[in-house]
């Protein structure tokens, strides 16, 4: 009996090894390529159900941002998390970036997976890219989950603005010298990484992302989702973008930066799976 409940331990005690091994962004196992548009991007699958998109935040940003939640995401989803142009595993190409091409990037990907429309989770840039979604391509969004992001470069605090014009190669490496080591570790051309932040930038200083014309003809359920103490927006920007998306809902969480609202699997499963689950 004792000898049962040693392997019985042993064997669990190895389940949870497993699973905290899994390295979100280069797992081999859920790992997958799709060539679009003269790019090679990768994306990975978990878990099973209706398909749900998650686009990630840009420059620093990656799959890996989404590790605290795709593995309570994927208990009820089959999660789709897409490696944006240039970003970890996916090639950055040729083309110009553009949110046109992106979201038409994370839209092949996803009619590979699935024939069905998808809820679309973004964070910071990813977040700009679901409402650029919800409202050039309506057949795709079942649902927006929108986590710290905006409809305009005016939401921008002048700070971060600033910030974001001089940003550079030497610049972000000497910020997040861990983080820049473990994106080139990764990426197929990781010469180009400085080239990537100047492609960036065009996106980032356009005067509007998503018009309000085009916000106002959103027509499936958003939530928009922001930190009070965002370093980039204020609580303004995000109640100016709830305000901009009629039907719209509005979740700010209190005490937060910028990053805190995708580190925080207590909110997910208090506030937004419940606007996920919703009928």
């Amino acid at each position: 009996m004792k000898k049962q409940l040693l392997l019985l331990v042993l064997l669990l005690s190895m389940g949870q090894t497993k699973a905290q091994e899994i390295v979100y962004g280069n797992n081999q196992a859920a790992g997958k390529y799709l060539v679009h548009d003269g790019a090679k991007l990768y994306y990975e699958t978990y878990g099973e159900g209706q398909p749900l998109l998650l686009l990630h935040g840009d420059l620093y940003g990656y799959i890996t941002e989404f590790s605290a939640y795709i593995p309570l995401l994927s208990k009820q989803y089959k999660v789709i998390a897409v490696g944006t142009r240039g970003h970890g595993r996916s090639e950055l190409g040729d083309r110009p970036l553009t949110y046109q091409l992106l979201a038409e990037d994370a839209l092949a990907i996803l009619r590979k997976e699935t024939t069905d429309s998808a809820i679309i989770m973004g964070f910071s840039g990813g977040a700009v890219l679901s409402y650029y979604i919800a409202a050039h391509y309506p057949t795709a969004a079942k649902k927006v989950v929108a986590l710290a992001g905006a409809l305009n470069a005016k939401a921008y605090k002048p700070s971060s603005l600033k910030e974001l014009r001089e940003m550079n190669d030497k610049i972000a490496t000497e910020q997040l010298p861990k983080v820049v080591a473990a994106r080139k570790a990764i990426m197929p051309q990781p010469e180009r990484y400085g080239e990537l932040i100047e492609q960036l930038k065009k996106l980032w200083f356009q005067d509007v992302y998503v018009t309000e014309a085009q916000a106002k003809n959103i027509k499936c359920p958003v939530l928009t989702v922001g930190g009070d103490r965002d370093e980039y927006f204020t609580p303004a920007a995000f109640v100016a973008t709830y305000n901009a998306i009629p039907g719209s809902s509005l979740a700010i969480v209190p005490g937060a930066g910028h990053v805190k609202v995708i580190r925080a699997p207590d909110y997910l499963t208090t506030v937004i799976l419940p606007f996920m689950n919703q009928k």
